[in-house]
This record gives C-alpha cells, structure tokens and sequence, in this order.
C-alpha cells in the first residue's frame, strides 16, 4: 500500500509542477496575445478609419449619382406615366364603344352571316381602294418625272410644235444646216427682260427663233436675257470697242473678239406699200431677224471678210444723184447685213486699192476723167494678174453724154442706152412701188436670169419675181474680143419695149416702140492664165440703182432683187456660208368656216363629247357595283 501512496503522491507532484509550467506558459501566451490584440487592434482601427474615409467618399459619389438617375428615372416615368394616361383614357373610350356594341353572343345568326358579308366587301373594298391609291400615286410619279424629262429635253432640243400656217415659229433648212456645222462658241445677248416676251407676238417670234438657235447649235450658241436699263454695263462688258450703243429690243452676238450689234429694226419691220388696186395704203409686220441674226453670226466666225470699195464721191461730194440717194442707202445695209466689209472711196482723191475684193462704181451724174477711168482700168487689169472684179450701176437720170466713162465700158463690150426699158403686156408687167414715187408708162418688167452665165451658177429663184423699174438697156458691143467675153445675166421677155429718156407721154407711143428682149444686166469677163490657172477680172453693168431701191431691195417677201444681187456678189468673190432666208409676214391670217363645218363642230363639242363622257361613267358605275 505505502509504496503505491509514495508513487502516486510523486505522481501528483509532477502534475501539479506541470499544471503550474502549464499555467506559466499560458499566462505568457495570454500576455503574448493580448499584446498582440492590441496591435492587431490598432491596425485595425486604422484600417477602419481609411476605409469609413473611402466609403464616406464613395458613398458621397454613389449619393449624387442617385439623385441625377432618380431625376432621370422621375421624368421618364412622368413621361410613361402620362402615356399610360393616355392609354387609359383611350382604353376606356373603347371600352364604352365596346359596351355600346352588341356582344358577339347577343347578335342573331342573321347578323353574324351579314356582319361577314360586311366584312368581306370591306376587305374587297380595302384591296381595291388601296390598289387604286397606288395606281394613282404612281401615275401622278409618272406622270411629274415624265414632265420633269420632258421639261429638261425640251429645253436641250426644242421641242415646241409651230401650228401657225406661216411657220413663222421655224428657221429655215439652210440656217439650220448652217447651225449644225459651227465649230465656235458663240454667246448672244438679248437686250431686253424675258418676261416681256410672252406678252407680244412679234417678241414671241423673236424668242423662239433664238431658241432655236440655241438648239440647232449643238451647244456652241449660249443665249441669255439681259435689260440694259437694269444693266447698263452691258455697254463696257460686249460693246467697248465699237461704235454701237446698247439698245432695248437689240441682240448682241459675240464670238472671242469679234462682236457684232443687231438692232431692233433689222429683226422687225413694217413694209408699207400702196395697194393701186384698191386705192389704199397696205402695211405688214415682218419679221427679217433669223437673216440678220445668221449674218450676223457669219460675221463674227468669218476671220477674212471680203472688202468692197464703194466708189460713192468725187471731190468729197456725192458721186450720183439725189434720185439714187435711197438706193446707195439699201445698198448698204445689204452688204453690211452679208457681211461684207466697205469702205467708201471718192474717186477724185483717193486710189483704188488692190486689197479690195470688188469695187463698185455708184451711177456717176457726171463723166469721169482719163485719170480717174485709169484708176478703174489700173485696178482690174491688178499688174497683169487680174483677179480683180468691179460692179457698175447706170443711171437713167442723166442725158448728157459720158463720153470717157462711155470708153472704158466699150473696152469690155457694153453700152448703156438712152433709154428706160418697159413691159408692154400688162399680164407680164407689174405695178413697183419705188422711193421716188414715180413710174415709167407702161408695166415694171420682170426678169428672167440666164442660168448659163457663170455669175448666175448659185442664183436660186424663188417663188417671187426680180423686177427693174427704170432700167436701161444694156448693149453688148462683141461676145468675145481680144480675151474678153460678155455674159447677158438678165434679160426682159420678148414683149418689151424702149422708152427713151427724153421721151413724154405725147411723144412716146407704145405701138411704135422698139419691142424685143433687152438686156438688163451683163457680165464681162477678162482672163489670165499663169501656172496652168486661169484668173478672171470681171465688170458686172446694171441698168439701175433702182435694182436695189430702197422698198424693193428691203422686201424679200415680194421681189427677189436683193436675193438675186448677193448671191451675185458672194458667187464674184467666192465667198462661203451663203444664206438668204425669206422676210415672215406676222400679221394674223383669218379662219373662215362653212355653215355645215359649224354645224358639224357644234354637234361634236355639245353632244358628242357629253354622251361619249356620261356613257364611261355609267360603264365604271356598273363594274365597280357588280364587284
């Protein structure tokens, strides 16, 4: 027993030593740790204090960002708020519509088939409805774009229709050939506002035929609008250089630096003439622009015009008469208007210049001296080259003998009688109008042209007569002598007669006049041959001035003197781009319709058309009905 107490008294010590080292060892551990918890502590407090600090911060972020999304989400679901009133509001109309309406349950079985009836028709009513809006919006689609092209063509190619029985709307084939070669541009200016156009017939003629210009150029003729009096600088910007002044109504035509004016009266005019028939004074408004437009833009694309010498003074003075005072007048405008360049030349002081293309010698009153022949003889012999062409009108208002002048026309084989030339047969002879207001007894004669003269190898007659009111007579002296050869170019019928110049009504008998064909205009031709070519000089003699008068070289429409004239000069000189177009009468023609053509239409406008209306809309009526 003891031993056991001594070993389990032993035994309990050693416990008890090593609960107390247990004690001591947790004791340090618990000081250990709550040291440790003290500085885990404080770490952590100070975590704490950085991380309330950042939340704070954040939080503060997190808050206004709150407020802006809740304004957001405020106005958004005021906004859906108000919809779903809206909605409601809608809801409820429909629901009292609803409430309104039989229910389906209440309607009889009759209903029910009608109520699908009904609604069938609707749907074909809808099909057919909707199939017509389209086919109507399409139309209208087709019918706006078509207008658009046609709109947009039409103003590239002018397509407007003339359905006047003048054609007064249309240009001529040879302008319009003319127009389809030019190779240069060209800009025309009409001085005046575009809206007046539509207002007058006259400027509406005007109008179209630039148009037309426009279009048959293929591009190359650009036409605008300008109103000097709006503009006045149109003055300095095309007219500068020149003598012309810029003019309401006029068009200017401009190639580089060439420019040239048209003015208003040689687009428009008014013929006036004395109906002897009727005994009254006749007028007519024509419009001559489309041959003054064309010259004009020949002039300006024509680099190398050809220079004419009017031999028209003497000492400074006029070379011809009072009388002829009209013609030189025309004669002119003729040239200027086809573009040839002239110059006046008075024989007495000036010399006859071999840069000249032609001359003509202006029907002298009085005899011209040696010198002055020589002058005229120098320049067509030109040095023995020739090449040289001259024009020369008699006068039949001088009686006294011109006896140098009358030697220099011998040499190349013509005289100029004393004598006027009438028509004896008044179906043949014609009643001329003249700026002298007088007449020779008897009728005008009408010429015929030789066509196989050289000169008259481009001449084209027209429908209208080449008449010569107080023409003499013009004698060839030879047809061929020493290389020179006369060439009749107009001769009157075999029923003509001379009149002397001196003769009066008392002793002038038409009955024993000298009847028979007279010349009226003759060529004479000198030749010289170098190199294997032959070079021409040519004198051309007319009977007259009056060829050219003033009422009958400035009417196309009624004679075909100034036609006949140009085509002349241009074949002389060899001159291109030769167009003559024919004067349009603007005044209104009147319709006349018979009784039955009346009857006819008013039986077609107040019943046929009606009945042909009303009897479509019954045929629609019934095929829409049946559907």
């Amino acid at each position: 027993m003891g031993k056991k107490d001594d070993i389990k008294k032993k035994n309990l010590g050693s416990a008890k030593d090593a609960a107390d080292a247990v004690k001591d060892k947790a004791e340090d551990i618990l000081d250990a740790a709550a040291d440790k918890a003290e500085e885990i502590t404080d770490a952590v407090k100070d975590k704490a204090e950085e991380i309330t600090d950042a939340v704070k911060d954040k939080a503060e972020d997190v808050i206004e960002a709150a407020e802006d999304t809740a304004e957001k989400a405020a106005d958004a679901v005021k906004e859906k708020a108000e919809k779903l009133k809206d909605a409601a509001e809608d809801a409820a109309e429909d629901a009292e519509a609803s409430e309104k309406k039989p229910k389906k349950h209440q309607r009889t079985p009759e209903a029910e088939r009608e109520r699908a009836l009904n609604k069938v028709k609707r749907r074909k009513k809808l099909k057919y409805g909707t199939l017509a809006t389209i086919i109507t919006l399409v139309v209208i689609a087709a019918v706006v774009m078509v207008n658009v092209i046609v709109f947009k063509l039409d103003k590239r190619y002018n397509w407007n229709i003339d359905l006047t029985s003048k054609g007064v709307y249309q240009i001529d084939e040879q302008t319009a050939d003319y127009l389809h070669q030019i190779k240069d541009d060209i800009r025309m200016v009409m001085l005046a506002d575009e809206a007046q156009f539509d207002d007058y017939k006259e400027l509406k003629v005007l109008s179209e035929t630039l148009k037309r210009f426009e279009t048959e150029s293929n591009g190359k003729i650009t036409l605008e609008y300008i109103d000097p009096t709006k503009h006045p600088e149109v003055q300095n910007l095309y007219l500068q250089n020149t003598n012309e002044t810029a003019t309401t109504g006029s068009v200017i035509v401009k190639c580089g630096e060439l420019v040239r004016l048209v003015p208003y009266t040689d687009l428009l005019t008014i013929d006036s003439d004395y109906d002897y028939t009727t005994g009254q004074q006749k007028s007519e408004t024509k419009f001559i622009g489309e041959q003054s437009l064309i010259s004009a833009i020949i002039g300006v694309t024509d680099l190398h015009p050809v220079k004419v010498g009017l031999i028209n003074k003497t000492g400074g003075q006029a070379l011809y008469s009072q009388n002829e005072v009209y013609c030189y007048q025309r004669l002119s405008e003729l040239l200027k208007k086809n573009n040839f360049e002239t110059t006046d030349i008075d024989i007495a002081n000036d010399e006859i210049s071999s840069d000249y293309d032609f001359v003509i010698l202006c029907s002298p009153c009085n005899d011209l001296t040696e010198a002055q022949v020589k002058k005229l003889s120098d320049y067509l012999n030109n040095d023995g080259k020739c090449g040289k062409s001259m024009v020369y009108f008699a006068t039949p208002f001088v009686l006294t003998e011109q006896k140098n002048l009358g030697n220099f026309l011998a040499e190349w084989g013509v005289a100029v009688e004393n004598a006027v030339v009438v028509e004896t047969d008044e179906n043949k002879g014609q009643i001329v109008n003249t700026s002298l207001q007088q007449l020779p007894m008897g009728g005008v004669p009408v010429v015929t042209y030789n066509p196989d003269a050289l000169l008259n190898a481009n001449y084209k007659p027209s429908a209208v007569p080449i008449v010569t009111p107080y023409h003499c007579s013009i004698r060839t002296l030879f047809e061929e002598n020493s290389g020179r050869n006369t060439y009749p170019l107009l001769t009157t019928s075999e029923t003509a007669a001379m009149m002397p110049l001196d003769a009066t009504a008392e002793s002038f008998s038409m009955d024993t006049a000298e009847k028979g064909v007279f010349n009226i205009a003759v060529e004479t031709d000198m030749n010289f041959i170098a190199g294997g070519e032959t070079f021409k000089s040519r004198l051309v003699t007319f009977g007259s001035p009056l060829f050219v008068d003033y009422f009958i070289g400035g009417s196309s429409t009624s004679y075909d003197n100034s036609n006949y004239f140009i085509t002349l000069l241009n074949t002389m000189c060899g001159k291109d781009n030769v167009i003559t177009i024919a004067s349009k009468t603007l005044d209104p023609d009147k319709i006349t319709i018979t009784e039955a053509q009346a009857k006819l239409i008013r039986t077609i406008t107040v019943f046929v058309f009606p009945a042909v209306v009303a009897l479509i809309g019954i045929l629609v009526y019934i095929r829409r009905r049946n559907r």
